[in-house]
């Protein structure tokens, strides 16, 4: 956690007196920082920050307490404010509170063991806030890993879904098309309802011809129950309104709401993917899609022909397993003793699928050949688990 803080006053023998106090307090448990008013605050935020706790007189020139917390916010969500005042504005510090601008208010002169104890809870109150992004964050992250692999790991399943939102991404700005994070979420899970699907379904979901009317109906299903299963996580709500469109998606409309363009961004790619993972050529696959939506127009046909497709790079290199790494791409499909198909050439390796190679003790010893360029110009970013240029 950060523990540092920052003292703002006109008054630079203030300043001093509040940083010695502060130091004589904490000794080097804390950074401690100053700076003469609120412009001088916001230059050394931009230098020396982020900070986690911020005290702040009240009357400044030129720019007051309260519009230098307002300006550091901005730049330090969690930090944690307080204010010192010689004249105790009930009226200012009412309004301060409420907004949430001010964690505490200190009176001037403030007495050491006030401001050090003032300052530990700040810091205590930084790092709930901190600690409460960092489970959201890692709550989320953990979430889609779950998900992912429920959608990617059965024999066969042509689904690439770190894959998908490259090609999301993509397409997006090939068509000028802006994306904000629930369209990036959402193309990494919006098929986690294929996971309940019936053996027999999902076999036919694999096998049917795309332009029929059964796969169709098969790919609404899933959109559907993935909508339903999204809808139990919190602030999901838009993402599972835009499953629901996605099955319905059908014409490019340059002034088309956001949802309508993302929802068709979506089902384009998703068929690009379940396509050319099939073994299709990419024009083979945009002539495919064009007969599932015939209303494309050549612009979105164009840019779907673009799209960098893993199969086309042709070098590759033989890797010991336990050389491994998230974002890789096996060049062929790995098969057991059995004969049974275990990971499918082509797809790019999740840290699950590594394990479970490694777990084996046959397949462990074998070496692997790569896709050269998923080695050598792509960093795997375990935490989002989007492969991303170097």
């Amino acid at each position: 956690m950060i523990k540092k803080i920052l003292f703002v006053d006109d008054d630079p023998v203030l300043l001093g007196i509040l940083s010695g106090t502060a130091s004589q307090q904490f000794g080097t448990e804390f950074e401690i920082q100053t700076a003469e008013g609120g412009q001088a605050a916001i230059e050394v935020t931009d230098s020396e920050g982020p900070f986690s706790v911020v005290v702040v007189d009240m009357q400044m020139p030129g720019m007051n307490g309260i519009e230098t917390i307002g300006h550091l916010r901005t730049k330090m969500p969690h930090a944690v404010f307080m204010m010192l005042t010689a004249n105790r504005d009930l009226e200012t510090a009412i309004h301060a509170v409420n907004d949430g601008k001010v964690f505490k208010f200190l009176s001037k002169p403030c007495e050491p063991s006030e401001l050090a104890s003032s300052i530990k809870a700040a810091q205590s109150e930084h790092n709930s806030l901190v600690s409460a992004k960092d489970l959201l964050s890692g709550t989320i992250s953990g979430t889609l890993d779950l998900m992912t692999d429920l959608i990617e790991m059965p024999d066969g399943r042509h689904i690439d879904t770190a894959r998908m939102l490259n090609a999301t991404s993509d397409l997006a700005s090939r068509m000028a098309i802006n994306l904000g994070w629930e369209e990036r979420i959402a193309a990494r899970v919006f098929l986690v309802g294929i996971a309940m699907l019936s053996p027999q379904e999902a076999e036919r979901f694999d096998c049917l011809d795309p332009t029929s009317d059964e796969h169709k109906e098969l790919f609404g299903k899933i959109c559907r129950v993935s909508a339903g299963l999204l809808k139990k996580i919190p602030r999901f709500d838009w993402i599972v309104d835009l499953l629901r469109l996605v099955p319905k998606a059908e014409r490019y409309r340059e002034l088309g709401s956001r949802e309508e363009l993302s929802a068709l961004v979506l089902r384009v790619v998703f068929y690009w993917n379940f396509l050319t993972m099939k073994g299709m050529c990419v024009e083979t696959a945009s002539a495919t899609i064009r007969k599932i939506m015939p209303e494309l127009p050549d612009k979105l046909i164009g840019a779907v022909e673009c799209l960098h497709d893993n199969r086309d790079a042709l070098c590759v290199k033989t890797v010991a397993m336990t050389e491994l790494k998230p974002g890789m791409i096996p060049y062929h499909s790995v098969t057991n003793d059995q004969g049974c198909k275990v990971i499918s050439g082509g797809r790019r390796l999740t840290q699950a699928m590594i394990d479970n190679l490694c777990a084996d003790r046959e397949l462990s010893q074998r070496p692997l050949m790569v896709v050269m360029s998923s080695i050598s110009t792509l960093q795997y970013d375990d935490a989002s688990g989007v492969a991303c240029p170097v």
